[in-house]
């Protein structure tokens, strides 16, 4: 059997309440289906996957029409592929972003990329170099609020040192209404 990477949440669940409702423990499972307890474990514990024959046995075992475990897992493991991609995409969009900074004239006291910036210096960063038009790809990661709140934080509550940036962003990019009364408001 192959050392489980991903956690099948819903396949292991489904088991452990099965096993709830029918008043038996992992010994007296173990033994119905015919496996050992080590591995019945295991795979309780999201250490191992689940094979086919052993699936089907526990299916039958635990009253379920067969295939109901391998499905319940199969999905778990395209949804585990889907958040690592999601994730690796977001991973290469930050990437993007912060060599964009770094040809501007940001993130000058780096050598080379930053890697382990956190997601608020990021975006800060963004806004002050970044062109209007490269804004859009803030978006694609975090949300408008996200960035709204950094933005707040930040550079409005600059004052005057960052006025010119401010208006900009407030105009073109968050679409505030009455941008000189809303960066009044939120500057310290």
């Amino acid at each position: 059997m192959e050392k489980n990477t991903h956690k099948s949440r819903t396949s292991i669940e489904l088991i452990q309440k099965r096993i709830s409702e029918l008043g038996i423990n992992q010994s007296e499972l173990a033994i119905r289906c015919g496996e050992h307890l080590q591995t019945l474990s295991a795979i309780l514990h999201g250490r191992r996957d689940i094979p086919i024959p052993l699936s089907i046995r526990l299916d039958a075992v635990l009253g379920l029409p067969p295939g109901t475990i391998a499905q319940a897992q199969t999905r778990d493991m395209v949804e585990n592929e889907m958040q690592s991609m999601r994730l690796t995409d977001m991973l290469k969009k930050k990437k993007n972003i912060l060599k964009k900074i770094k040809a501007a004239g940001g993130l000058w006291s780096y050598q080379g990329i930053p890697e382990h910036l956190d997601d608020d210096s990021i975006i800060e960063a963004a806004l002050v170099h970044l062109e209007l038009e490269e804004m859009p790809l803030l978006f694609q990661i975090w949300s408008r609020a996200h960035i709204k709140k950094v933005w707040k934080e930040r550079l409005v509550s600059q004052g005057r040192r960052m006025n010119i940036l401010n208006y900009i962003l407030a105009v073109k990019v968050f679409d505030v209404n009455k941008p000189d009364n809303y960066l009044s408001r939120y500057a310290y």
